[in-house]
């Protein structure tokens, strides 16, 4: 090891010893600052006054020796080699010095042992440091990270063999217990409904292994036998010195609601409650499989609507809405539950008929159009007839697939109406598309979004607002944006907070006036951008193909490097420009619609898409904007929040939306509140929505976006039939 000078605390009555002593320590290579005592008080006060590296000591003295000494070293505490340097000494009293706590025995006859065993034993009590700092280090983590789990909002428990040995609070609050005492020596198990336990002993299994399982959902139990959706991460741990098993808890009951609920919206009309065209034709399809292997015969029924036209353009959308859902009522009544029924678009109904003899499918297509004819409709004054047209064709090992077996059955329907023309056109599946905008929020750096007061005290915001921006004081949250009609790509809206004085999370709209009155719009739009540039990185180096919104005042639209400054940072994070959304007001791009364009087409030029907020409000301006390249229209909140109530908005939505789509326009629900508005935001077309009800705006980005297939609303002719008219 490394020569330092060795302060050296020699107890013997011998100057010759003690230089004996002190010479060898050099010759071995130790420079030393040494002292010699020869009784308690000289030791004592020497051990007093100085601080010393080792201590050799004479075994027997005149009224003091080697155990006093040692015992005095022990009393002061100090890690110190203590080493006996002696003439003779008798077995016993060796083996009892050594146990007394002497780190070694070196007989003055052979002083060449001495240099040696001072190194060695300097080298140990190096280690012993070492080890005590390291074990208080690791005492410090081990309290900090216990306060952290214990005070953290995530339930975390452990368990060893399968019994709960400790929880954090938020995971007793989880599962209804009081105490930790409670739940300890509590098996897993009981915390996890019966019918998953194979499934749950089978995961915990994987806890060791090298590379830890996925999350997964399981259908866990309260303390109080109430249910509830967990979705739980494990991992295997030491805990106080042994092998456990930490558990991490996510209540996703409420996610698992909304996807329940777009599972239902994925797979079903919202009107008729009847399953709906995309998720009919894969059944058809699966269908003709199984009948191609002999399993089975099978017949599909096609119904088509002779009056509902009529009745949408004499007594609007609503009396057709009421004739659709009683024909449903009535194709469930005659068909039975167990045939698979869908409205297929706007006015006819599909049906799967499985199992049934040819005379038993004409007795039901027969019984069905009596139904229909005996049914009547009045509404206004007026009544009109129910009745239709039916097509229906036997599915045979013939059968080529379901667009063609769709196709045979809408000729067939077609061909049994002689006075009624076929239809003008062919619907097509509403293209899906990218992204939604926010609920319920101001935007990033958008001063214009919900009209915000100008603060009273306005100096104090100036050097708020800056010393934000110098000392990053700015944070970001975001809120998810949910295609409906089946992108499982996930999307963004970057919002804006400045974190105020007391760590509260202050709104953009309580200082956006004051940072455009200041000039600081700019200058803020730039911090956004950076951090948001940063943000998505991470996602992506996660393997998460994110796409973030990100708002700009009205001063960005005519800042020539602000692009400049985005492209330089989509760089440096090596991400692609196709991934970033810019947006602007609707009234900030018509204030400055040169500006705005041409900073549009730059931006198209980069890659980046671009997205208007709160249209609608002005039709006047879709002339205008029309000829922009504008890849989304964020729909005016304005027209959102009364939706289930007001049908005059419905009707102007509708109105906004087929014109969006007649300009390829991707449209966007913002402040969706209520499950019951999906439905109407569906059907009227909309690409995306986003709102409250899905998420509010959070700094995490831990949205589970559900993997949703292709929904559509469409209530023209179908696509198969076009090439047919």
């Amino acid at each position: 090891m490394e020569k330092k000078i060795l302060r050296l605390l020699i107890v013997d009555d011998s100057p010759d010893d003690a230089e004996l002593a002190v010479a060898t320590l050099r010759k071995g290579g130790f420079m030393l600052k040494n002292q010699r005592v020869q009784d308690l008080a000289s030791m004592q006060a020497a051990l007093d006054k100085g601080t010393w590296d080792v201590v050799l000591s004479e075994y027997t003295l005149p009224h003091f020796g080697a155990q006093l000494a040692l015992d005095l070293v022990k009393r002061a505490h100090l890690d110190i080699p203590f080493i006996v340097v002696t003439r003779n000494i008798r077995d016993q009293d060796l083996v009892k010095i050594m146990r007394n706590g002497a780190h070694d025995v070196v007989m003055k006859s052979q002083a060449a042992r001495l240099a040696p065993v001072v190194e060695r034993e300097l080298r140990v009590t190096e280690e012993r440091r070492q080890l005590r700092q390291m074990s208080q280090s690791l005492q410090e983590v081990e309290n900090k990270n216990r306060a952290i789990i214990a005070g953290s909002r995530e339930a975390i428990g452990y368990c060893q063999e399968g019994m709960h040995i400790d929880a954090n609070k938020t995971y007793l609050d989880l599962f209804g217990y009081d105490d930790l005492s409670e739940i300890e020596g509590v098996p897993v198990l009981n915390l996890i409904e019966k019918s998953d336990h194979v499934r749950f002993k089978e995961y915990l299994r994987k806890a060791a292994s090298p590379n830890p399982p996925e999350p997964q959902e399981f259908l866990s139990v309260k303390k109080d036998g109430g249910h509830f959706h967990a979705e739980i991460a494990i991992s295997s741990i030491v805990l106080n010195g042994e092998n456990c098993t930490q558990f991490l808890v996510t209540d996703v009951s409420k996610r698992k609601a909304v996807e329940n609920r777009l599972q239902y919206l994925n797979q079903h009309d919202p009107l008729t409650g009847l399953f709906n065209r995309h998720y009919f034709t894969q059944e058809l399809t699966q269908v003709i499989e199984r009948v191609k292997t002999g399993d089975g015969r099978s017949a599909l029924l096609y119904l088509d609507l002779n009056e509902l036209k009529e009745i949408n353009d004499s007594l609007g959308h609503a009396a057709g809405d009421r004739l659709l859902l009683k024909i449903a009522r009535l194709f469930r009544d005659k068909l039975g539950e167990n045939t698979l029924l869908a409205r297929f678009s706007g006015d006819e109904f599909t049906a799967l008929l499985h199992d049934l003899s040819e005379d038993r499918i004409k007795t039901a297509v027969t019984e069905l159009l009596a139904a229909l004819k005996e049914t009547s409709f009045t509404e206004g004054g007026k009544t009109f007839r129910c009745d239709g047209t039916i097509g229906v064709i036997s599915i045979d090992k013939h059968s080529d697939n379901a667009q063609g077996v769709l196709n045979k059955a809408y000729q067939t329907c077609q061909h049994n109406r002689p006075h009624k023309a076929a239809h003008p056109g062919a619907p097509s599946a509403a293209p899906a598309s990218p992204d939604t905008v926010a609920a319920a929020e101001i935007p990033a750096a958008s001063p214009h979004r919900e009209a915000p007061i100008m603060p009273a005290a306005v100096v104090d915001w100036e050097a708020r607002l800056k010393t934000a921006l110098e000392k990053d004081g700015f944070q970001l949250a975001y809120q998810p944006i949910v295609n409906l009609h089946g992108d499982a790509a996930e999307y963004f809206e970057v919002l804006l907070r400045l974190v105020g004085r007391h760590g509260e999370l202050i709104h953009a709209g309580e200082f956006m006036a004051a940072a455009e009155h200041f000039g600081l719009l700019a200058a803020i739009d730039r911090w956004v951008i950076r951090q948001s540039i940063q943000s998505l990185a991470a996602l992506h180096a996660e393997g998460r193909q994110a796409s973030f919104f990100i708002n700009l005042s009205p001063t960005s639209l005519k800042d020539p490097e602000l692009l400049s400054l985005l492209q330089k940072q989509l760089t440096g994070a090596r991400l692609k420009s196709q991934f970033v959304v810019l947006e602007a007001d609707e009234s900030a791009v018509m204030a400055n619609s040169t500006d705005a364009a041409m900073f549009m087409q730059a931006a198209r030029r980069v890659g980046c898409r671009f997205s208007v907020d709160n249209f609608g409000n002005n039709l006047a301006t879709l002339n205008r904007l029309r000829d922009m390249p504008i890849d989304f229209l964020k729909i005016s909140g304005s027209l959102i929040r009364n939706l289930s109530t007001d049908e005059l908005t419905r009707t102007s939505l509708k109105a906004i939306i087929d014109l969006a789509k007649s300009m390829n326009k991707q449209t966007i629900a913002k402040f969706v509140e209520k499950a019951d508005d999906l439905g109407i935001l569906w059907n009227l077309g909309f690409d995306y929505v986003q709102g409250n009800y899905f998420q509010q705006a959070d700094a995490q980005l831990d949205y589970e976006f559900a993997d949703e297939t292709t929904l559509s609303s469409d209530t023209t002719s179908p696509t198969w039939a076009a090439s047919h008219r």
